[in-house]
């Protein structure tokens, strides 16, 4: 109880009015200090009475509720009262009196301890009011700070630090560690005030015995008395007091720890504490979540971008050199398919740190794929990072994979590419340890290869590289291009006429490009179904918005598709929705895919061409005779039309194994019901070969040059105008 926050010379007064007979008062504290005394009529013998009273073995203070009467002397007697009979440790009002008039102040001495105890008991309300005020502001305000901090400051271990270090700040601890899913630690000293003794321990237990601990328990650990451990495995015994609360991600999994440390002769941790660490751990849920991987508890590629900007200016402004690595794990597809998508995971997560055994503390690592890792090396040579590439290599293969009672053997390729003052941009940096690492696989894979500016296959794949990203802006810019093709019959001018869909690329300067020019890249990039879904929506939304229902399914059109799409179970749903919206019927509708697409994938062909026939759908084999078994399989896919490729049909006049070639298929091709198209008829010559082999129709430019498709649709108009349609 503390006094002097009220006047107690006011409650003077009134003491002297219940009690005129009274020598003094006085007023002290539950620890029997003296707070506050009156004036005394007769000062001496207060001063000897209080003397007296203070050399006895037991103190006038009383925690007792009734009224005490202690003799001071023959002539003098003190009567003493707590202020609180609600809280006996409150405080002591003793009134002292002439020995005869001591029984008379009784009453007296209730009425005013019970205006002082109502007094002083509403300040003590107020003072917690004011104090859970005090906390929540801090509470509220460590939360907006940690708010702006993740959402203004900076990405990835920067916020993280932030986090940590405001953490410390705001709980006033002496020690603050962040602990990631990889047991990478971000630590902060909270208050240099309170210094803590054993921080290496208190860390070795965080990244041990503790962190599995909170993992189990899925819940925090909060320990102010290191001998109450609930039963649970004990932890080694740390000289201090700790709270550790877990940081989950969105699916409710731990992906970490944030702890908070004090020495052991600090205050115990109290519930506020734990709720203030629960909002810093949900803020730093956030930051992990988006700048790291769950799996591995490496950086994505959103926080490995960051860095890498910031060390391309750094390595710009110091003219130093930096060195990226690119890293590829070989066929993980077959422990995946092998054994479970748990085995791949359990192989990338070793794999992932093995790779982090070889780096050094200040490096960054980062999973940029589902089984591709990224390194930036700071103030590293071309060379080194070579080394150190060999050594990541070598170390994997020879440390192998085991699982369910099998054994994988395991290897990277891995691209090496510099990043110096000269360089671009990070996508340029980036895109030069890709291309080497895609050039070490097509060398045979477990090799490292280092970018050379000079060598023409990496130049190559460089360039794919580069059409990735303005492929993506393509589809985003609705810059591609639909073109048509006329297919004529050449047997019999009255059979249903038949349209290929062709696709082109309007460049950034506004070049129509032909597919040679993107195609190789989307294909090697797994970009060709978004393009394969692009065609097959915009064609259905040309030919519903241009032409009527009934010359719609009086044609044929032929839409190609790449052998990416035909692996694609989601492709089949989307093309009968498209098709059911354009109100297209799917008669008219024949899709081209490539022979070689066809073979590679035969069962997946097989289920995908016999569940769109179901639905009506017709099919090409496209480029049909490359193949070392072309016919032999032809029983298997139940195709509409084969199309001969255009190296037998251009050589077809002057060449007679071409012509040989051409009759073969045209003969096998009657003979089992399917009908036969001659591509690349380049001149009138080829086309009357093509007559008189039987081929059952022709496409090239002899017969009509590709052109946009809006223009079809203008040619076809007037004529369904005339006709009455």
């Amino acid at each position: 109880m503390e006094f002097r926050d009220f006047d107690l010379e006011r409650y003077g007064r009134l003491m002297r009015r219940l009690i005129p007979s009274a020598i003094g008062f006085s007023v002290c504290d539950s620890a029997g200090i003296r707070r506050w005394s009156s004036d005394c009529s007769d000062l001496n013998k207060c001063v000897r009475a209080v003397s007296i009273l203070n050399e006895t073995e037991e103190s006038w203070a009383t925690k007792d509720t009734t009224v005490q009467y202690r003799s001071v002397d023959d002539e003098t007697a003190a009567c003493t009262l707590c202020i609180d009979a609600r809280d006996p440790a409150a405080g002591t009002l003793m009134v002292l009196l002439a020995a005869d008039e001591a029984a008379t102040a009784e009453e007296a001495l209730e009425i005013l301890t019970d205006c002082i105890a109502g007094e002083s008991g509403f300040l003590m309300e107020l003072d917690a009011m004011a104090a859970e005020l005090s906390e929540r502001y801090e509470e509220l305000n460590l939360i907006y700070i940690t708010e702006d901090n993740v959402k203004y400051f900076d990405e990835g271990q920067d916020a993280l630090r932030k986090l940590v270090q405001n953490t410390g700040r705001f709980l006033d601890t002496g020690l603050v560690a962040l602990v990631m899913g990889d047991r990478k630690v971000i630590t902060s000293q909270g208050n240099n005030a309170m210094p803590i003794n054993g921080a290496e321990e208190i860390l070795a237990a965080a990244t041990g015995d503790l962190y599995e601990r909170v993992v189990f328990m899925k819940d925090a650990v909060i320990l102010n008395d290191p001998g109450g451990d609930e039963g649970l495995p004990r932890l080694p015994q740390l000289d201090c007091k700790l709270m550790a609360d877990p940081i989950f991600d969105e699916n409710g999994s731990v992906i970490g720890i944030l702890l908070i440390a004090n020495g052991a002769d600090h205050g115990d941790f109290r519930a506020s504490d734990a709720k203030l660490l629960r909002v810093m751990s949900r803020k730093a849920a956030r930051i992990i979540q988006v700048n790291y991987d769950s799996l591995t508890g490496m950086m994505t590629r959103h926080g490995y971008e960051y860095h890498l900007e910031t060390a391309l200016y750094i390595v710009r402004y110091k003219r130093i050199e930096h060195c990226v690595l690119h890293i590829n794990l070989d066929r993980v597809h077959i422990v995946n398919d092998s054994c479970s998508h748990h085995a791949g995971d359990e192989l990338i997560r070793r794999v992932a740190s093995q790779i982090r055994e070889h780096l050094d503390d200040s490096d960054i690592v980062a999973r940029t794929g589902g089984d591709q890792f990224g390194v930036l090396m700071a103030d590293c040579s071309l060379e080194r990072g070579q080394e150190i590439a060999e050594q990541i290599r070598e170390s994997i293969g020879k440390t192998g994979f085991s699982w369910d009672k099998r054994r994988f053997d395991v290897s990277v390729s891995i691209g090496v590419a510099a990043m110096a003052p000269e360089s671009e941009s990070i996508v340029s940096v980036v895109g030069a340890s890709e291309v080497a690492c895609n050039v070490a696989k097509q060398n045979g894979r477990n090799r490292v290869e280092v970018y050379d500016r000079d060598s023409k296959m990496l130049m190559r794949r460089r360039a794919e590289v580069e059409w990735v990203g303005h492929l993506h802006n393509a589809l985003r810019e609705d810059r591609f291009i639909l073109y048509s093709q006329c297919i004529e019959p050449l047997q019999d001018s009255a059979r249903t006429p038949h349209t290929e869909i062709l696709l082109r690329l309007r460049g950034d300067d506004g070049q129509i490009l032909g597919p040679s020019e993107f195609v190789p890249a989307a294909e090697r990039y797994n970009l060709m179904p978004a393009i394969d879904r692009w065609v097959v929506r915009n064609t259905l939304k040309t030919l519903a918005a241009n032409l009527p229902r009934r010359i719609r399914a009086d044609n044929v059109w032929a839409i190609n598709l790449s052998g990416q799409s035909i692996g694609d179970g989601a492709f089949l749903e989307f093309v009968t929705r498209e098709v059911a919206q354009a109100d297209v019927p799917p008669e008219s509708i024949c899709f081209e895919i490539t022979e070689t697409a066809a073979v590679a994938e035969l069962d997946k062909a097989r289920r995908f061409i016999d569940a769109l026939k179901e639905h009506g759908f017709k099919f090409a084999l496209d480029d049909f005779g490359t193949g070392l078994s072309s016919f032999a399989y032809l029983k298997t896919l139940p195709v509409d039309y084969l199309k001969i490729d255009g190296t037998f049909v251009r050589e077809v006049a002057h060449d007679p194994v071409s012509e040989s070639m051409i009759s073969a298929i045209t003969q096998i091709g009657h003979v089992m019901g399917l009908e036969t198209i001659g591509e690349f008829v380049e001149d009138e010559e080829i086309r009357q070969c093509l007559v008189t082999l039987g081929v059952t129709f022709g496409q090239g430019y002899a017969i009509e040059r590709p052109r946009p498709l809006i223009e079809l649709m203008c040619d076809l108009t007037p004529q369904l105008l005339v006709s009455g349609l």
